[in-house]
């Protein structure tokens, strides 16, 4: 009962507005933030965690502006300083519950996405929204997760990658750079794939779906790829064919994705070819640092490298 009040206390020293009698700025919201990140575990069952971790967001959506404060003004104005505390809170909370921020933070650009799509009709100024103004901040927190949580990553890869992408310049990406100029720390997974010269960029998913990107039009397909979790995905340099592999079914799968496949009437992408692998260790299925990789070596042959140096050739 005590941890509850506590949890609700604190929520409402973070979510109510500023008034004469709770500034924006003072030390007693700052404290609850701070508390709200350390103590992250206790409270999430009575938080709404969703506007928590907006309104944390909101605080830091300005820190290209006050960056300067915070690097090198001591002390910091009050502005600088709840950044600071926000940004540490956020820290605490994707290090405590990675899956509950990812998850979290993808439901939300998902409904940005949607608000997006009807933004005219609805005369809405989405630049002005938390989670627009606020896209530094989710990326410095995504690469935060990718390079001290790996494990969590891999089982919502295709919910990052959703995030990644609400965050980068895609013109970037449609305009030619590769994924890993634009945000290299997602590429250090096998399961990610940028294709340049088609504008796609396949993700593969634990429950063995792959979601294939369309840049050019900023589409998302899902395909049904395997029965278990996608190890790697791979497009050939040409980007004409998709590879998946996992390595739970032991299985590689070719797929179809030359232009004018995806996101044309009811066409779909078709898998072309599949090849049973020899099964891996389970020593190696327990560290996604060892996790096998799909290499094209031509527009016809990939090659599945195993962390023990093994090479198995397969042609499309």
């Amino acid at each position: 009962m005590i941890v509850c009040s506590a949890g609700k206390a604190l929520s409402h020293l973070l979510l109510s507005p500023p008034s004469p009698r709770l500034p924006l700025h003072t030390p007693l919201r700052r404290a609850a933030i701070d508390l709200i990140g350390r103590g992250f575990p206790v409270w999430e069952p009575y938080l709404d965690v969703a506007k928590v971790v907006l309104a944390l967001l909101e605080l830091c959506a300005d820190t290209h502006q006050l960056a300067p404060s915070m690097k090198y003004g001591l002390p910091l104005v009050p502005e600088a300083d709840a950044c600071r505390t926000a940004s540490q809170s956020l820290t605490h909370i994707a290090g405590a519950r990675p899956g509950v921020l990812i998850t979290s933070m993808a439901r939300e650009v998902a409904r940005y996405n949607t608000l997006q799509q009807n933004a005219q009709s609805l005369q809405l100024n989405l630049h002005l929204t938390t989670l627009y103004r606020a896209k530094t901040e989710i990326l410095r927190l995504m690469e935060y997760l990718i390079q001290n949580h790996r494990a969590s990553i891999n089982q919502l890869m295709v919910e990052v990658m959703d995030i990644i992408l609400h965050c980068v310049d895609t013109g970037h990406l449609r305009g030619g750079r590769g994924l890993n100029e634009v945000f290299p720390a997602v590429c250090s997974f096998s399961q990610v794939s940028h294709c340049p010269n088609t504008k796609r960029i396949a993700t593969g998913s634990h429950n063995g779906t792959i979601a294939i990107y369309d840049l050019r039009n900023s589409k998302c397909q899902v395909i049904s790829a395997h029965s278990g979790a996608v190890t790697a995905v791979a497009f050939s340099p040409d980007g004409k064919h998709l590879t998946s592999y996992s390595m739970v079914e032991n299985k590689i799968s070719f797929w179809q994705t030359s232009t004018g496949i995806f996101g044309l009437g009811s066409s779909q992408t078709k898998c072309t070819k599949s090849f049973s692998t020899v099964p891996v260790p389970d020593i190696v299925r327990l560290n996604p640092q060892r996790f096998p990789k799909l290499v094209w070596i031509s527009n016809k042959t990939v090659v599945l490298m195993l962390s023990d140096g093994t090479e198995h050739r397969f042609n499309a």
